[in-house]
C-alpha cells in the first residue's frame, strides 16, 4: 500500500480508510445532524472508531460471517460497514424500508448470522444468537472496549476477497446477492477518479440508500477516497431542506428527482416573472470557455436561481435514463449532470459522460481500461450490453448457475439492450428479457418503441408487447396506448374518440417509417385506465399481453 500524489492506492478497504486517515487527518470526512445540529467526524476520527469498533466485533463474528446491515445512512452506519470488513466479516447492506419478512429473506439467502441495526428496527430484526444482533446505539461503548483492546500489526486482505454482497433491486427478477471483492470496489472509485474533478473541497450530500451500490460507491466511498466530505440528510423528503443547510458541490441522484430539481427551478423563475432575464444569462455564458471560467460566470449571475440547489451544487451524478432537456437545462445553470449506466453486478458503473465528452441522452462512454460491447448485433445495431472490467462482481451469492449465464468468457452479460454509436457513446434501448423475438429471431426492444410513441401529445402513457402471429411463427410489437384524455378533449372536444383513434394511426405510420421491417408496431389498441406501476415507477408488464388482446377484441366491435 502507498500513496502517490494523486489517488491514494489500497488493494483493499481498511488500508484505504487508514491511508486516508494519514492524509486528511483532521478534515471532515462526514456530516450528520443530530438534535437538530449538524455534526462533523474527520477522516482519522472515523477511522479509529471503525478500527476500536472492529476489535469489539471480532469477538462476535469470524471472518466470513455474513452479518445484515440494515439502518438509515448515517456515520455509525458507515462505521458499521467499514468495521465488520476491518473485522474480516462480510457486510450484507439491506433497504431502510425492509420488512421483517423480507430481513428474514435476506438472511436465509445469504446465510447471515447476525445483524447491526439502526434507531427504531429492533422489531423488525430476525432473531440470531445472543450477542449477533447489536444496534447501532452500542457502537460508542463497543469502540470503548475494542479501544482496551491489543490490536496488533495490521494486515493487508487479499483483493479478491468479498468485501461485501449488495442485493439487487429484484425489478427484472427474483433479487440476486452479488458478490463484490474489495479489488472490484476499489477499482470503481479509481476509474470514476480518472474521469472526474472531484476534489477535497467538495461536499457530496448523500440521500439516496447506501444499500444500493449506486450510492454507497459514488455517493460515499469514491467522495472519500477523494478526500470529500460526505454528508447525511433526511432522505428525500427532506432533501430540498438539506441542500439549503448543507450547500453541496456534488450529489448522487435519480431521474425523476433530477427532472423534479429543474422543474422547481424553473417555476421560481416564473413565479418571480425571470425567465427573460435568465435566458439572456444563458445565451451569454453558455459559449465560455473553458469550462471552469463558464462555471464562475454562472454561479455569480445565476445566485437566486441556483438557491434552490443549496447555492453551491456544482455535479449531479444521474445513474439511469434522464430526459436530454434536463440534462441539458441543468448544465446551463452551472449543474454539470452526468449520466451514467449503473449496475450493482459492476460495483456502481459502467460507462458515465464526462465533463469534458457528454452526450445529452445517452449513458456515457466506458471507463479507461474496461471494455463495452454488443453481443448478438441486430440490423438497427442493437443488441445484448456486454462488459469487461476490474470492477465486475465475483458472481451472485449461492446461484452457480446464474453466475455461469452471465459471466462467460471474462464478459459479464448484463441483460441490457442498447447501442453504441460512432462516437463510442452508449445508449440504453431497454431490457433483454422485455424483447419481443420476431420471425427470424429477432429481438425489438419495447421500451424504445415505448419512447418513441410517447413523444406525441396524444399517448399519456405506452406499452408495447409481443402479439404472436400465428401465420408467421412469431411474435409482432404491439402497442396498448392510455391515451391522454384532457390533451384530446381540449384538441378535439368530447366527443374525441374518433379523431384519437384517426391521430393515432397517422402516428404509428411516422414512426413506423423510421423502423426496420421487423420493428414496426403492428397493431395498437387504446386502453382508458392507467397502467399500474411498481414502487420505482416502472409499468407492471405482466398480464399486459392478455390485456391487449381483449382491449383489440373490444375496440373492433362494431
Amino acid at each position: 500500500m502507498k500513496q502517490t500524489d494523486g489517488n491514494i492506492v489500497a488493494h483493499d478497504l481498511c488500508t484505504m480508510l487508514s491511508l486516508l486517515a494519514e492524509r486528511y487527518g483532521e478534515k471532515t470526512a462526514l456530516r450528520e445532524k443530530k438534535e437538530d445540529k449538524w455534526q462533523d467526524i474527520s477522516f482519522l476520527a472515523l477511522k479509529n472508531d471503525v478500527q476500536n469498533l472492529s476489535l469489539s466485533l471480532r469477538d462476535r463474528f469470524a471472518a466470513g460471517e455474513r452479518v445484515l446491515l440494515y439502518g438509515v445512512n448515517c456515520a455509525d452506519w458507515v462505521k458499521g460497514f467499514f468495521a465488520l470488513t476491518f473485522a474480516g466479516a462480510v457486510p450484507v447492506p439491506v433497504e431502510e424500508g425492509a420488512n421483517r419478512a423480507t430481513l428474514r429473506a435476506f438472511a436465509e439467502a445469504c446465510g447471515a448470522t447476525g445483524i447491526l441495526y439502526g434507531a427504531g428496527k429492533r422489531g423488525f430484526c430476525p432473531a440470531f444468537a445472543r450477542g449477533k444482533s447489536i444496534p447501532f446505539a452500542r457502537f460508542a461503548s463497543l469502540a470503548e472496549e475494542g479501544a482496551e483492546k491489543e490490536r496488533g500489526a495490521e494486515t493487508e486482505t487479499d483483493p479478491a476477497a468479498t468485501a461485501a454482497i449488495f442485493y439487487t433491486p429484484g425489478t427484472t427478477g427474483k433479487p440476486k446477492g452479488v458478490m463484490l471483492s474489495h479489488g472490484a470496489l476499489l477499482a470503481a472509485v479509481t476509474l470514476m477518479s480518472e474521469t472526474s474533478g472531484i476534489g477535497t473541497e467538495d461536499v457530496f450530500l448523500s440521500h439516496l440508500p447506501l444499500s444500493h451500490t449506486y450510492e454507497f460507491v459514488c455517493g460515499l466511498l469514491f467522495p472519500l477516497f477523494r478526500g470529500a466530505t460526505v454528508a447525511f440528510g433526511g432522505g428525500i423528503s427532506r432533501l430540498l431542506r438539506d441542500m439549503r443547510e448543507v450547500h453541496p458541490s456534488a450529489m448522487v441522484t435519480i431521474p425523476y428527482i433530477a427532472e423534479a430539481l429543474y422543474r422547481k427551478v424553473w417555476r421560481e423563475i416564473d413565479a418571480h416573472g425571470g425567465a427573460a432575464a435568465v435566458r439572456r444569462v444563458l445565451s451569454m455564458t453558455d459559449p465560455v470557455r473553458p469550462l471552469s471560467l463558464r462555471q464562475k460566470l454562472k454561479e455569480r449571475l445565476l445566485v437566486p436561481q441556483r438557491a434552490v440547489f443549496g447555492g453551491s451544487l456544482r455535479r449531479l451524478l444521474v445513474p439511469g435514463k434522464t430526459e436530454t432537456a434536463v440534462q441539458k437545462g441543468l448544465r446551463q445553470l452551472g449543474v454539470l449532470t452526468f449520466v451514467g449506466y449503473g449496475l450493482t453486478e459492476c460495483a456502481g458503473l459502467a460507462a458515465m459522460n464526462r465533463e469534458d465528452r457528454y452526450l445529452d441522452g445517452s449513458a456515457g462512454l466506458p471507463f479507461p481500461r474496461t471494455l463495452l460491447d454488443i453481443y448478438n448485433e441486430q440490423p438497427d445495431g442493437s443488441g445484448e450490453i456486454r462488459y469487461q472490467g476490474e470492477n465486475m462482481m465475483s458472481g451472485y451469492y449461492g446461484d452457480e448457475e446464474e453466475t455461469a449465464r452471465v459471466l462467460r468468457g471474462g464478459w459479464y452479460y448484463t441483460g441490457d439492450v442498447g447501442k453504441i454509436d460512432a462516437n463510442g457513446f452508449l445508449h440504453i434501448l431497454g431490457r433483454k428479457q422485455n424483447c419481443i423475438v420476431t420471425k427470424g429471431g429477432r429481438l425489438v426492444s419495447p421500451e424504445e418503441l415505448e419512447r418513441l410513441l410517447m413523444q406525441s401529445p396524444l399517448v399519456k402513457e405506452a406499452v408495447v408487447v409481443g402479439l404472436l402471429n400465428e401465420e408467421e411463427s412469431g411474435y409482432q410489437p404491439a402497442a396498448l396506448i392510455e391515451p391522454d384524455a384532457a390533451y384530446l378533449a381540449k384538441e378535439y372536444g368530447e366527443e374525441w374518440h374518433e379523431a384519437a383513434e384517426r391521430a393515432a394511426d397517422e402516428w404509428i405510420a411516422e414512426i413506423n417509417a423510421l423502423l426496420h421491417p421487423y420493428q414496426q408496431i403492428a397493431f395498437y389498441a387504446f386502453r382508458h385506465e392507467p397502467f399500474a406501476h411498481d414502487h420505482a415507477g416502472r409499468v407492471i408488464r405482466a398480464g399486459l399481453a392478455e390485456a391487449f388482446a381483449a382491449a383489440r377484441a373490444e375496440q373492433s366491435e362494431p
